[in-house]
């Protein structure tokens, strides 16, 4: 936007100059998408505040080599690194902390259950192709009961899915089902800096990895609840050809006392 000729030197900003800018997220930002801001303002101070284990630059996928401010060492030595979180539950925070910040990231929280995580295995789902994304009918179908629990109990909740397929047909078979819908569906890639009570997350894939093999988006997808998460997939996938993926190493340490069978769930055992 500060590349806009309204807001320009000439415009807008020449009345009240800018000497400051501070940048969310910025690990989704291309180093080369500074130079607008650079060349055109007498910048005095830049701060940027991100996570490079999270969503990386737009484009990434397919170039491969997009660097964010985080991938330049001279300027990561003199990071700042924020070593406490307060969202997640203590035995979520602490899984996150181990297998993406190498145990350095501390957890304050007053959930210290593993219960607040349970794994729904959905045996008869299966992966559908829907155009150039995928779906899973079945997974869908264990998130309405999921959501019409939490609704039932008055609790917050919001769905996470990595497929935009899928997250259009959580979002059609909530609003058939007269459930809360309007804002409860999102991709991952959408839900970044966002949070909610009560995770549901729809795992989709049952065959290939597909998603789960990106890792950086997989962590923005398990660290988004304040209070419980509840995934719906397919045990024998994560235990087998996703076993290697974060989400398989999260159904391994959990073991078989996470695990929550479809019968559990529609009798509200979850």
């Amino acid at each position: 936007m500060l590349s806009h000729p309204r807001l320009g030197p000439s415009g807008f900003i020449r009345l009240v100059p800018i000497h400051t800018v501070v940048v969310d997220e910025a690990s989704q930002i291309e180093v080369g998408d500074y130079l607008p801001t650079l060349d055109k303002f007498d910048i005095q101070k830049l701060v940027f505040i991100g996570d490079d284990q999270q969503l990386a630059p737009y484009g990434q996928d397919d170039l491969g080599n997009l660097r964010s401010i985080f991938e330049c060492d001279h300027l990561r030595k003199d990071a700042v690194f924020l070593d406490t979180q307060y969202r997640m539950p203590v035995h979520i925070g602490g899984f996150i902390s181990r297998h993406i910040y190498d145990g350095k990231l501390q957890t304050v929280h007053s959930l210290k259950a593993r219960s607040v995580c349970r794994l729904v295995d959905i045996q008869r789902g299966k992966e559908e192709q829907a155009g150039k994304s995928w779906i899973n009918k079945a997974e869908a179908q264990a998130v309405v009961v999921v959501a019409r629990g939490l609704a039932r109990a008055g609790k917050s909740f919001r769905v996470i899915t990595p497929y935009d397929s899928q997250r259009n047909l959580l979002e059609k078979m909530l609003k058939a089902e007269k459930l809360p819908w309007e804002n409860k569906c999102f991709n991952v890639d959408s839900f970044q800096g966002n949070e909610d009570d009560h995770i549901v997350i729809s795992v989709v894939r049952t065959g290939k990895v597909g998603f789960l093999s990106n890792l950086r988006r997989t962590n923005v997808m398990l660290s988004r609840c304040k209070k419980s998460m509840t995934i719906c997939t397919n045990r024998a996938f994560l235990e087998g050809v996703a076993s290697s993926t974060l989400m398989g190493k999260l159904a391994s340490e959990w073991g078989s006392d996470g695990w929550l069978s479809w019968q559990d769930i529609i009798s509200d055992r979850f």
